[in-house]
């Protein structure tokens, strides 16, 4: 029952996938591949920036964004198709703009992670030898993905996405409820904590999430994103 009732978003899963991949990851390598450092947008809210202390426990959120945000979209796909289209709107949509924005206007936050304490003589390029557990994972994070693709935080928009899934959704199991929103605001606040974001990266993601739903909720273009996912499930007998 529950398979069935799942393998429609399949397919709308495959396509979030790869739009992340291009939008992200496409977008990282680019601007490493170029020397594009992009911009340092400290100064907004600089005084607020200067405040938040680094925690390399919140690593732990952090590190568990992927599968918690897999969870969350078939939760959302599981107990209601019509918010499940409205929510899958919102991610193509945000997904687009995220990824023109990295391409034209780069951020970048490389001056920021060096305030996190974790490498020698204020140089990006010599990490400390004497990491702890969770400062080594940390630094396994800034390794993997480079300071770029700051604004929006990325992270914060897709966990927001799935508050307003949840939000939305009154058959969604109250336990269902407190998960996301526990963990989602974890992952949120740790984007911060681990001197991945600056507060107008958080700001301008939650922004981003909740206007796209409120614009284009029930529209018309999530009735063309769903007879256009119908089409393509129907062919693979996955409705």
């Amino acid at each position: 029952m529950i398979k069935k009732k799942l393998t429609y978003a399949i397919i709308p899963f495959i396509i979030t996938a790869l739009l992340l991949f291009i939008s992200y990851f496409g977008n990282q390598f680019y601007a490493e591949l170029v020397g594009n450092s992009g911009v340092d947008y400290s100064f907004i809210f600089l005084k607020f920036n200067q405040l938040v202390p680094f925690l390399s426990w919140t690593i732990y959120p952090y590190i568990i964004a992927y599968p918690f945000w897999v969870f969350s979209f078939f939760i959302i796909a599981y107990y209601s198709k019509d918010n499940f289209y409205n929510i899958l709107t919102v991610i193509f949509i945000t997904f687009v703009i995220c990824g023109l924005w990295y391409f034209f206007f780069q951020s970048d936050v490389e001056a920021w992670r060096l305030t996190s304490g974790l490498f020698l003589n204020n140089n990006y390029l010599t990490p400390r030898t004497d990491l702890n557990f969770s400062e080594k994972i940390v630094m396994l994070i800034y390794q993997s993905a480079g300071p770029r693709n700051a604004l929006p935080s990325m992270h914060t928009l897709m966990s927001w996405i799935t508050i307003i899934g949840i939000r939305h959704d009154k058959s969604i199991p109250k336990i269902y409820k407190i998960i996301v929103w526990t963990i989602a605001l974890a992952i949120i606040i740790s984007t911060q904590t681990l001197k991945q974001h600056y507060i107008i990266d958080l700001i301008v993601g939650i922004l981003l999430a909740e206007g796209t739903y409120h614009l284009v909720r029930n529209g018309k273009i999530v009735s063309w994103i769903r007879k256009f996912i119908i089409k393509i499930n129907s062919k693979f007998n996955l409705e």
